[in-house]
């Protein structure tokens, strides 16, 4: 049987330190006796070193309110990490099946870009990346609530309902800075095949802040007709 390629997005996973031990050591033996992953290595390498010195800060600000901003910044889908992975016996480890719903999320801090997972710990001033695999759906929402109760709609910004979206891969177009309100921030992606209003997507959110922050952090799924839904909780600490 044909040893399967690494893929791009597991190549960037283990330069990011994404990855268990284990399927480190996989990535790493299989680069030891493929030139073209070794190859495609060397060029993800190449490509986030471009990212970090003339993409981030050329980042054009636009104060927004409750603190957030909105960066303008070129896409850039081989740099982003996809939070969850599946791994299947006898193979090099792959991220997520193909044709399912997934995202993609990385954060940039002081020089440094690193994945963004569950109850991974954040601070006032890092920026995030956002990138939607959307396996067919035709429309997509991305909100959040905070440990504050406020409550946003990322994607489209501040709208009124979902967006139109097309293709396999949507890359919101620019990262947000987050503020210094501290707590747990749960973030929501709503695939949808018809438009989901913002102010319902709102109600439910601010359902689950009713809860306190236990309620935040614990709560996957909102009761809105999505056919996939998709969500991060991190925490934001004072820096």
């Amino acid at each position: 049987m044909t040893t399967p390629h690494v893929s791009a997005l597991m190549i960037d996973a283990l330069a990011l330190g994404a990855i268990d031990p284990e399927a480190a050591a996989d990535v790493r033996s299989h680069l030891a006796t493929c030139a073209q992953c070794r190859g495609a290595q060397q060029a993800a390498a190449d490509l986030r070193a471009r990212f970090l010195v003339e993409v981030f800060p050329g980042g054009l600000r636009a104060t927004r309110s409750r603190a957030w901003r909105w960066l303008a910044v070129p896409a850039l889908a081989a740099l982003l990490l996809v939070i969850a992975w599946s791994r299947r016996p006898d193979q090099v480890p792959m991220l997520a099946v193909k044709g399912d719903a997934t995202w993609q999320v990385y954060a940039h801090r002081d020089g440094q870009t690193f994945a963004v997972h569950d109850g991974t710990e954040l601070v006032a001033g890092d920026r995030l990346r956002f990138a939607v695999l959307l396996a067919g759906a035709h429309y997509l929402l991305v909100a959040s609530v905070d440990g504050s109760g406020a409550t946003s709609i990322y994607y489209p910004y501040d709208g009124v309902a979902s967006a139109s979206v097309s293709g396999d891969r949507f890359e919101l177009a620019g990262s947000i800075v987050l503020d210094a309100a501290p707590g747990p921030e749960h973030v929501y992606a709503l695939l949808s095949d018809q438009p989901l209003a913002a102010e319902d997507v709102r109600a439910q959110l601010r359902g689950v802040s009713a809860g306190g922050p236990a309620a935040i952090r614990a709560t996957r799924t909102l009761s809105v007709p999505a056919r996939a839904q998709l969500s991060i909780v991190f925490e934001k600490a004072e820096r």
